[in-house]
C-alpha cells in the first residue's frame, strides 16, 4: 500500500482496462489495451501492463489509473521499458497524483526486476512527473533526464470540411487543386486496402532510407481494432499515389503513418491526402485532428503547420539504471545505404530492424 492507494497490479482484464482509457481525459488511443497484443504478437517485446485497482468502497470505479509497458530488447544494448515503443505516447494515467507515484514506483521496481537499463515514459504533457525531492524518494541512485526533442502537432475542427476549405491558406487549397486537376483522387475503405497502403508505405520509406514497418503489424491492427482504423487513398488512373492510416479515438482522428511516391511529387497528391484525412473527420463530426509528432523546425513539422496545426510539448522521461543515461535522441530512423536497396529486399529485411528502433 503506497497512501491510501492498494499496490499496483500486473493485469486487469482487457474491459476494465478499456473502459478506463475511454473516461479519462487524458488517454490517447495507444493506452487501448489491444496494442499490447498487436506489438507483443508483430514484434515479441514483451507487455508489463500495471494498474492500480480501486477501493472497495468504490465499486463504479475498478481502476484508478494505468500504466502499458513493454519491456524493449535491442541486440546491441541492455533492455529498456518503454510506455510505448513506435508511438508519441502512452504514459501514466492517473485519477490523483498519488495514484500516479504509486505506478511510477511500481513502473521502477519492474525495471529493477527484469533488469532493464532504463525506464522511459512518454508523456504529451510538458515539466517532470514529479517535484525533484520525490523523484530522489522514489529512485534513489538512478539517472533522470526529461527530454522534449519531440512535439506533437493537432488543430481543431470546424463543423464542416466547406468551412475549413475556407481557413486554409491559398497556396495549400490550390495545391489541392492541382492533385485533382492532375486525376488525382481520394478513397477511404478498411482492410481491404491495406495491400495499396503497404505497397506506397514500403516504398517510401526506402526511399527515405527508413526500414519499413512489417505489414503484419497492419493487418494485427484491423484485425484489433476493424472500427477505428481506416486507410485513406490517393489515387491516379487507379494507381495509388499517397496512403495514410487514421485511427479515430474519442473526438479526435489521429494519423500515425502517412506516405506518398516521391516521384509523383510535382502533382501534389500528399495535399490531396491531407485534405481527404481533414476532411474525412470534419465528415465523421470530430473535433480534433492529429498530426503525430515532428522534430521542432523540420521540414516535416512545418508541412503539418500550414494545415493550422499546433505545436503541444511532448516529453519522454528516461530513468537509468546504468552510469550512462539513456539518451532517445541516440536513435535513428534513417540509414543513407538503405536508399540504394532493392525494394523487394527492403520489404524482406525492413522490419527485423524495425522492431529494434523504438522511435
Amino acid at each position: 500500500m503506497i497512501g491510501n492507494n492498494p499496490e499496483p497490479c500486473r493485469d486487469i482484464d482487457g474491459a476494465t482496462w478499456d473502459r478506463y482509457v475511454l473516461r479519462h481525459p487524458g488517454a490517447c488511443p495507444y493506452h487501448l489495451r489491444g496494442w499490447r497484443q498487436i506489438i507483443a504478437s508483430t514484434y515479441g517485446h514483451i507487455p508489463w501492463y500495471l494498474a492500480v485497482p480501486g477501493s472497495s468502497s468504490e465499486p463504479d470505479s475498478p481502476v484508478r489509473g494505468l500504466l502499458p509497458l513493454f519491456l524493449f530488447h535491442s541486440p546491441d544494448r541492455k533492455g529498456r521499458l518503454i510506455s510505448l515503443p513506435f508511438f508519441d505516447n502512452a504514459g501514466l494515467l492517473a485519477d490523483d497524483p498519488a495514484t500516479e507515484r504509486s505506478l511510477l514506483a511500481a513502473a521502477l521496481e519492474l525495471t529493477a526486476e527484469v533488469n532493464a537499463a532504463h525506464l522511459e515514459i512518454r508523456q504529451d504533457r510538458p515539466g517532470p512527473l514529479l517535484a525533484q525531492e520525490e523523484l530522489e524518494a522514489l529512485a534513489p541512485g538512478l539517472t533522470y533526464q526529461a527530454h522534449g526533442f519531440k512535439v506533437g502537432l493537432r488543430r481543431s475542427l470546424p463543423p464542416s470540411a466547406e468551412t475549413l476549405w475556407g481557413l486554409l491558406p491559398a497556396k495549400v487549397r490550390n495545391q489541392i487543386r492541382k492533385a485533382r486537376q492532375c486525376d488525382c483522387a481520394g478513397r477511404i475503405g478498411g482492410r481491404g486496402l491495406l495491400d495499396d497502403f503497404y505497397a506506397v508505405f514500403s516504398r517510401n520509406m526506402r526511399d527515405l532510407g527508413s526500414p519499413v514497418h512489417s505489414r503484419r503489424l497492419f493487418t494485427e491492427i484491423f484485425h484489433h481494432f476493424p472500427g477505428q482504423a481506416r486507410i485513406i487513398l490517393v489515387e491516379r488512373k487507379k494507381q495509388p499515389l499517397a496512403a495514410a492510416l487514421v485511427f479515430r479515438f474519442g473526438e479526435t482522428l489521429y494519423n500515425p503513418w502517412a506516405s506518398s511516391l516521391r516521384s509523383f511529387r510535382p502533382l501534389c497528391p500528399n495535399m490531396l491526402l491531407y485534405w481527404e484525412m481533414l476532411s474525412h473527420a470534419c465528415g465523421q463530426g470530430l473535433r480534433f485532428f492529429d498530426f503525430g509528432r515532428s522534430s521542432p523546425g523540420a521540414s516535416t513539422c512545418a508541412f503539418k503547420l500550414q494545415w493550422g496545426a499546433k505545436m503541444r510539448p511532448l516529453t519522454w522521461h528516461v530513468f537509468s539504471r546504468t552510469a550512462e543515461p539513456w539518451l532517445p535522441q541516440r536513435e535513428t530512423l534513417v540509414i543513407e545505404s538503405w536508399k540504394s536497396l532493392n525494394l523487394a529486399l527492403s520489404r524482406e529485411l525492413g522490419p527485423e530492424l524495425r522492431r529494434f528502433i523504438s522511435l
